[in-house]
């Protein structure tokens, strides 16, 4: 019993995680920037605005969710979405994984049973994370400049 409770615990925990692949829908799309490309981390729940959201950018399976090819944050507005500008990231493939870090010490933080998350954390691709840890292969996403990677934060 203990055991079937624990994995419906992380089931649940590692579940509230949305994110949308490239193009843009028509709300995202102001946030276009032809030169570069750009992530926008929205929060589907209420959210303090200026709390931070730090994304991280992997470009391959051996560097995922290890060794990130790049990370940025920003704050989320009054509508409850941070814009992120990613500089000089070429056109690729690339996974992405956002959280919002609610109490802004710069780390996700973790729960001591199993190891989930505390915050709202969400991967690229909609990729929504059951018994184990996602793969770079379902969460990466094809980027052009231009291009507006959504991702949406569930509480």
């Amino acid at each position: 019993m203990r055991r079937v409770l624990g994995i419906g615990v992380l089931l649940v925990a590692i579940g509230a995680a949305h994110a949308d692949s490239v193009p843009a829908d028509a709300m995202f799309s102001k946030y276009a920037d032809p030169a570069h490309v750009v992530a926008a981390v929205k929060t589907e729940f209420s959210a303090a605005p200026g709390q931070a959201v730090r994304l991280t950018i992997y470009d391959s399976e051996e560097a995922f969710l290890e060794q990130a090819r790049a990370k940025f944050e920003a704050s989320l507005d009054e509508d409850g979405v941070a814009v992120l500008p990613l500089g000089d990231l070429e056109p690729g493939e690339y996974a992405f994984a956002a959280y919002l870090d609610e109490n802004g010490d710069g780390k996700l933080n973790r729960g001591k049973v199993l190891g989930r998350p505390k915050e709202p954390v969400a991967f690229s691709n909609g990729v929504k994370p059951k018994l184990r840890k996602p793969r770079f292969d379902e969460t990466k996403v094809s980027v052009t400049h231009g291009s507006v990677v959504v991702i949406t934060l569930d509480d």
